[in-house]
């Protein structure tokens, strides 16, 4: 039967009314995490960290290379100073529509990737919720927050097939506000290639859309800051140094920075049938986000750029007590957002409620 210009219409202004409330979802988790915040800095100088004294004086002097890396992140500083507003309003601003935008695009990213409507505003809950989300806020000198919003919306294009000129020209951007971009480029080449592993066709198409972000590199690194070390990161083989190699404390603090118990869920579906191809085609992402820690000071905020895998895994699981146990579905779904809320440093909570949901499962598929 033809649809109707009517339902078609009606069709549409359902899909409108969603995606409104994405928009309000994102920008109430915004407000939420914002509001209670105290002692949020009014200029660089009252920044934590080096970082903002860095893309202060880079928005300031934009000819002028300050240092390695920071110095090749040149996105959200020019950016900042281009906007005719003071400074420090300008980057408060960035990084705000960068996290509202991030929430924003997930909404669309969870959508492609096959879950309803209320499991991407799920999954958006999960990373609005996110503890990194205050940290961003109280030093928003950061770029990160402005770099994981076109990331977001890179992977958006990249679900959806699309190896175009707006695939590049958003990862151009991506990677002037922060290297971790170039992480899209597995999932992109995987994604064209549908998982094969050699495939010049997809090599060919994944080489086109990257030339302008790594000629853009290439130049910032030799041909504007050519004095700046090769590996200005730390050293990979100093582990003890590593902010996260040390006590029980600081591993804790790892866990709820790598979302909590969905981490668990994350890995428990990742060998599922359904799930596997999509792993495979992440792997590489998750596993460069990872290796960043060998090189980087501050894991907490790092530990964030892996939600695009750890999330959908982890709604997979949601995904399915909504199939099998729909009459418990609201129950369950309510006690494991309470504990991601506030019991995120007791998982055993959480992974009885899981257990539990595997038992019913289970007991149910015997009838």
């Amino acid at each position: 039967m033809s649809q109707t210009p009517a339902a078609g219409k009606n069709s549409a202004q359902i899909r409108a009314a969603e995606i409104l409330v994405a928009l309000l979802l994102s920008l109430f988790w915004i407000g939420v995490q914002w509001l209670p915040l105290k002692g949020v800095p009014q200029k660089a100088e009252d920044a934590p960290g080096f970082d903002a004294h860095i893309y202060v004086a880079m928005a300031e002097s934009p000819a002028t290379f300050t240092m390695a890396p920071f110095g090749y992140r040149i996105g959200v500083p020019f950016l900042a100073q281009a906007l005719p507003i003071p400074l420090e309003t300008a980057f408060k601003a960035l990084c705000a529509i960068g996290l509202l935008l991030t929430l924003f695009l997930a909404y669309f990213f969870f959508l492609e990737l096959g879950f309803s409507h209320l499991l991407s505003l799920l999954g958006v809950s999960f990373l609005g919720a996110a503890p990194q989300i205050p940290i961003y806020l109280q030093n928003y000198f950061l770029v990160d927050p402005l770099a994981l919003a076109a990331v977001v919306g890179l992977l958006v294009l990249v679900e959806r097939g699309k190896a175009t000129g707006a695939t590049a020209f958003l990862l151009l951007i991506a990677s002037l506000c922060k290297e971790s971009a170039f992480y899209v480029v597995p999932v992109l080449y995987l994604r064209l290639s549908e998982g094969r592993l050699v495939d010049l066709k997809a090599a060919r198409r994944t080489l086109l859309v990257c030339l302008p972000a790594i000629a853009a590199a290439l130049i910032l690194r030799f041909g504007w800051a050519d004095d700046a070390p090769l590996f200005p990161y730390l050293s990979p083989l100093a582990i003890a140094q590593r902010p996260w190699f040390g006590s029980a404390e600081v591993y804790r603090d790892l866990w709820k920075y790598s979302f909590a118990y969905l981490s668990v869920l994350a890995l428990i579906n990742a060998a599922s049938a359904s799930w596997r191809d999509f792993t495979r085609r992440y792997a590489p992402y998750l596993a460069l986000v990872l290796i960043q820690l060998l090189v980087a000071t501050d894991t907490r905020r790092l530990l964030f750029f892996g939600f695009p895998v750890i999330i959908p895994l982890a709604l997979a699981e949601f995904q399915r007590i909504r199939e099998a146990l729909p009459g418990w579905f609201p129950l369950l779904t309510s006690g494991l957002v309470f504990c991601y809320l506030f019991l995120p440093d007791r998982p055993l909570v959480a992974l009885g409620l899981i257990i539990l949901a595997r038992v019913l499962e289970e007991r149910r598929g015997r009838r």
